[in-house]
């Protein structure tokens, strides 16, 4: 998490910088649901020959700050942002392990989440329709952050557990949205994280009986309201 943190810090002197240094700057909190493009799946479970099933993201949330510079009388801008996507697992894999584990005795486990830090950073364009609207579009690059939490489960015998590392990849996102009195928004953005290489370990009772390597492939659609400060 040290990169992160140095990145996360290089945002905030930048940003700090620049609202201080431009009349034309702005920034923007926004929030909603983040939908999955890509079936992000780190296990899968198949069950004698009966059915198999993933620990595939349902719909989460998105959450973020982002920071726009607006080059005056040009309708073209900068912008640099950063977001925290949450997205717990599908139902049917719950279901489905709840019934497996209750078979076999378990007696207590824990599912895993994800969690996505995009840090980006890109163009923007503002055209104004009218005194209170405007179409808002931009296209940047990213640097994504993706952590998939501790998957548990606790029996008679021992604890065992699937622990995964930070993962990192470089994207990019585009946005189309609509402002109104040059307040509040609304925005799609298209978040294509790319292809996240996770070191899972799998531990036994405190012993590491085995290390693997998955992929995730995280693309993401949100809808955000927003509002400009």
């Amino acid at each position: 998490m040290e990169s992160f943190s140095k990145l996360l810090l290089l945002f905030l002197l930048l940003t700090s910088t620049g609202i201080e240094t431009f009349t034309q700057s702005r920034y923007n909190i926004h929030i909603g649901p983040a939908f999955p493009l890509s079936k992000i799946d780190m296990y899968t479970v198949n069950y004698s020959d009966v059915y198999t099933v993933s620990s595939s993201a349902k719909t989460g949330i998105n959450v973020g700050i982002q920071y726009f510079y607006q080059f005056p009388n040009r309708g073209i801008g900068i912008f640099a942002g950063i977001d925290i996507v949450y997205n717990d697992i599908i139902n049917e894999f719950k279901e489905s392990m709840d019934t497996l584990f209750s078979h076999f005795g378990y007696e207590s486990y824990e599912f895993p989440k994800y969690y996505n830090i995009p840090i980006s950073a890109g163009l923007e364009y503002i055209y104004e329709i009218n005194e209170k609207f405007s179409l808002l579009c931009n296209l940047g690059m990213t640097y994504n952050f993706f952590k998939i939490t501790d998957y548990t489960h606790d029996t008679m015998f021992g604890d065992y557990a699937y622990e995964a590392d930070w993962a990192s990849n470089i994207g990019f996102k585009t946005a189309i949205g609509i402002l109104y009195k040059q307040k509040a928004s609304i925005s799609i953005d298209f978040l294509g994280l790319g292809k996240h290489e996770v070191d899972i370990k799998a531990i036994d009772s405190g012993t590491v009986e085995d290390e693997f390597i998955a992929e995730a492939k995280v693309n993401m659609l949100t809808l955000t309201i927003g509002w400009n400060f």
